[in-house]
């Protein structure tokens, strides 16, 4: 979707004043990120008057609205004051019998606030029995009930004001999994209202393909704010096309200091396996802000990846020492341990990080992995579920369910999560042959060699790759053969067998290949193709593999000579 970009100093003023409106509201997260983003544009000259003072606190493009929170200012100050200390109760209870749509908001956020906050507590400790969906927010149902008495009768006349409790609204029907119909809050909140980054958040939670994110485009704004979300989520479904990374080089063009989208060129060359430019952005990042913590749990994944395990935990001494209770930092620290090999520790860290944040998806999968390592395999597939429905996007998570029921030699389970993997996937050869490997055991070849030969497509490299790049998987070339040979089709066996010899001359001379080898020259054997045979046998015989069943071969060929 193009989007025209706006004018600096227009987007400079809006950003400011959307910061000032995210933080009247507490939406904290969401006024941290817009002001980030503020202080990344090159700044428009001085103002050489005072700021007035609607600027410094912008209040309701309504008269009759404006002058509603200029009544209810005092409460809401004191609300606010009780929200700002956690007291997230008595800050609903004062603005209990308010009526502007600000002090509704937040009544009503702090109410939510508060019950989630119940609800963890209820839920006791990670992976419970209380743990999950098994404890809901109490308070979702009388929320729910107020903001369809507030929005319903408006439904055609809604203003910016309303936008907020809108996202609200969606919120609560999220929680609901009231799926639908939270995306249609969320879409609608935010063509009323774009700069609230917590609602294109959500509303990116609701996207689980690319096919979503493409019909969801047509009913958003035409805004700058459209294509950040749209690049956020295109990253968020693993796409790393050129057009993605064009994208990102023009929005850098407009926030050129902007922490925020430099870690998404990051993630996209950890998505696309380039980690060596992955971690260079991280390096510069920490540089430009040595104690920011957003997206270090993803550079420890590449760092983990790389073993880099000296590195890993100096990362972890500097998140350590900036705030140790953060679930980011609590997962670099997990990675560490899992890299030395002590998973009761890493678990331990996970653990942690939930207990801060049950949202927090990268340490449910994180636990899932570790509890592979330590054979507890009900543990893995509990973590992995809990990862999938915080964020179903989570290839990692569904491949993890796939192997961990593939341990448990449920095959028909450990399919359909490899197939949920591969079609967030779908250029990933490890999805295809994982499913390929499913097949076979499930003695369906047919559709083995199927995913195999997708596993293929996917390790296809550019046409304009260098020769000594190009070539094929020689253990996937051999499965293919010996799948057709259980078809009995020893034709298309033999012409795959061929194929792994062939890759010799980029992937060297292997088991695999030696094995290819005597396939072939046992082939040649029985259709008394004796030529080929020995040459098969001799060079088989030179190459060090399969040596005793070669002179084995080469014997008998000889005695069928002498006769």
């Amino acid at each position: 979707m193009a989007t025209e970009l706006p004018e600096s100093k227009t987007l400079y003023v809006d950003l400011q004043t959307a910061t000032l409106k995210c933080s009247e509201r507490c939406l904290y997260q969401s006024a941290k990120w817009t002001a980030e983003m503020l202080t990344s544009m090159a700044q428009p000259a001085a103002p050489s008057d005072p700021l007035p003072q609607a600027y410094l606190h912008p209040t309701s493009k309504s008269q009759d609205e404006a002058l509603i929170e200029a009544s209810e200012l005092s409460s809401y100050l004191l609300a606010r004051s009780y929200f700002d200390v956690h007291e997230y109760d008595r800050a609903s209870f004062v603005l209990a019998k308010c009526k502007s749509a600000k002090s509704r908001f937040l009544h009503l956020y702090a109410k939510y606030i508060a019950g989630e906050k119940r609800r963890d507590e209820d839920s006791e400790m990670v992976l419970g029995p209380l743990d999950g969906s098994a404890t809901p927010n109490k308070e979702c149902p009388s929320i729910l009930s107020t903001l369809e008495a507030i929005l319903l009768p408006k439904e055609d006349n809604m203003t910016e004001d309303d936008s907020w409790l809108l996202y609200l609204y969606g919120m609560v029907l999220a929680k609901q999994k009231n799926e639908s119909e939270a995306r249609d809050a969320f879409i609608q909140s935010v063509n009323l209202y774009p700069y609230n980054w917590a609602a294109w958040q959500e509303l990116g939670a609701t996207i689980g393909t690319v096919t979503d994110l493409n019909h969801t485009i047509h009913s958003l704004p035409n805004h700058i704010m459209t294509s950040l979300f749209v690049l956020s989520t295109n990253q968020e479904l693993y796409q790393t096309t050129d057009a993605i990374h064009q994208q990102l080089t023009d929005l850098l063009g407009l926030f050129p200091n902007s922490s925020w989208l430099k870690t998404q060129r990051a993630l996209l060359y950890y998505h696309a396996r380039d980690f060596e430019e992955a971690e260079a952005i991280f390096d510069g990042l920490i540089k430009l802000d040595p104690h920011r913590i957003d997206a270090l749990d993803h550079y420890s994944n590449i760092l983990y990846v790389m073993e880099r395990r000296s590195k890993l935990g100096f990362i972890a001494q500097v998140a350590t020492a900036t705030d140790k209770f953060r679930p980011e930092t609590c997962c670099v620290v997990g990675n560490y341990y899992s890299l030395k090999s002590e998973h009761e520790k890493a678990v331990m860290y996970f653990r942690r990080a939930l207990t801060l944040d049950r949202t927090f998806l990268s340490a449910w999968t994180l636990m899932g992995h570790e509890y592979v390592e330590m054979k507890n395999t009900h543990a893995a597939i509990e973590a992995y579920r809990r990862a999938v429905d915080v964020n179903r996007k989570d290839y990692r998570a569904w491949y993890g369910l796939g192997l961990s029921y593939e341990v448990l030699e449920m095959h028909y389970y450990a399919l359909y999560y490899f197939q949920r993997a591969a079609a967030l996937r779908p250029y990933d050869s490890q999805m295809w042959q994982a499913m390929g490997q499913c097949f076979d055991r499930m003695n369906r070849p047919t559709e083995a060699i199927k995913s195999y030969k997708r596993a293929l497509i996917s390790l296809t490299p550019p046409p304009g790759a260098e020769r000594e790049t190009r070539g094929f998987d020689p253990q996937i070339l051999f499965t293919i053969a010996t799948l057709y040979e259980k078809l009995r089709n020893t034709t298309e066996a033999r012409q795959w067998m061929e194929a792994v010899i062939s890759e010799e001359e980029t992937a060297g001379v292997s088991n695999v290949t030696g094995h290819a080898r005597l396939w072939l020259a046992r082939h040649a054997f029985l259709n008394q193709d004796w030529n080929r045979a020995k040459e098969l046998a001799e060079e088989l015989a030179q190459d060090g593999q399969e040596v005793e069943e070669a002179k084995a071969l080469i014997r008998d060929l000889r005695s069928r000579e002498q006769r």
